[in-house]
């Protein structure tokens, strides 16, 4: 009897034992396989984040996928993508990064932004173009275009007998339509009673706090524009290019030495306008100075303009110009 019941207690130990065994075995090799897949194995940590995009390019390639964890841990592969660069002088922006994969068990990469290009003026950011304005949206600022945000103003030479108008934006009617065109407003300056140089009206390029600001035109040749006059008014236009030598703001010139005197800006005259709607356009090359102030070596630095003005001579006869579509002419 002591001798079966202790073979009986010796084969359960045995069969206990090889139990044991079986389940270490086993822990071990599941284990093995856990730390293979799960050991961050790309499953762990994150996935690798794509390079940087060359400019103008798509951005960066996608994160590579976090492997699976398996029973180790699941992935979060987790990849960023690329940026994308600045886009060419054409001020396309470049493309978003494509967002990284997710790991199984990961959260998918977040896409890069591709960065505005460089405006045709070589300004960075926001929308591009010649247009200095259109009138169209009938405000008294010209159009937000490669950085210009300046106001359209009117001024004079000061005599007190003269009237300046009031600046006037506004729709076109009847005849004063342009013929053929879709446009739909225009700028117009009534002055009289002027006795020196006349009167005008002008636009600065930036204005920041308050204050103009200095502006690069160089990468155009010329400034077009539509004019037209009232019957029986002055008929020669000035466009002028005040800078930061012939502005007092540029600190370059100054009035109490007659050899540097203020207000002598650079300038082109046109003749002949009409009482119809043409178009007219002034090349930078052709304009000159007075010469009366500061003296400017040509050729002429346009890397440092505050506005474009337009003054008419106010001696004889009136003043009622239209102006629509004022643009520069690139290069």
């Amino acid at each position: 009897m002591l001798k079966l019941v202790s073979g009986r207690v010796f084969a359960l130990l045995a069969f206990t034992s090889l139990a044991a065994c079986n389940t270490y075995n086993e822990s071990l090799l599941t284990g093995s396989l856990s730390h293979a897949a799960g050991d961050t194995g790309k499953g762990g940590g994150a996935g690798e984040s794509g390079g940087a995009a060359s400019a103008g390019d798509r951005g960066g390639d996608a994160g590579e996928n976090g492997e699976n964890g398996g029973s180790g841990g699941s992935g979060n592969g987790s990849g960023s993508g690329g940026s994308g660069q600045g886009g060419a002088p054409a001020a396309e922006a470049g493309s978003g990064g494509s967002a990284g994969n997710a790991g199984l068990g990961g959260t998918p990469g977040v896409a890069g932004a591709g960065s505005a290009g460089m405006s045709a003026a070589g300004s960075s950011g926001g929308p591009t173009g010649d247009q200095i304005d259109d009138f169209e949206d009938q405000d008294e600022f010209i159009l937000r275009l490669s950085l210009r945000n300046g106001p359209w103003y009117v001024f004079s030479d000061g005599t007190t007998t003269g009237t300046l108008g009031k600046l006037t934006i506004a729709p076109l009617t009847g005849a004063d339509v342009r013929a053929g065109s879709t446009s739909t407003a225009a700028l117009r300056l009534t002055a009289s009673g002027f006795t020196g140089w006349g009167a005008g009206v002008g636009a600065d390029m930036v204005n920041q706090m308050a204050k103009k600001a200095p502006y690069d035109i160089s990468a155009y040749r010329g400034i077009r524009f539509y004019a037209k006059i009232g019957s029986g008014t002055t008929s020669t236009v000035k466009v002028l290019l005040p800078n930061v030598y012939s502005d007092a703001d540029g600190g370059k010139c100054i009035d109490t030495d007659s050899t540097k005197r203020c207000g002598d800006h650079l300038f082109k005259s046109v003749s002949g306008l009409k009482t119809t709607w043409d178009v007219y356009e002034v090349k930078f090359s052709d304009f000159t100075q007075q010469p009366f102030g500061l003296p400017q070596a040509s050729p002429f630095d346009l890397t440092e303009v505050y506005s474009v003005q337009f003054t008419l001579t106010n001696k004889t006869l009136p003043v009622d110009l239209w102006l629509d579509d004022v643009t520069f002419v690139p290069k």
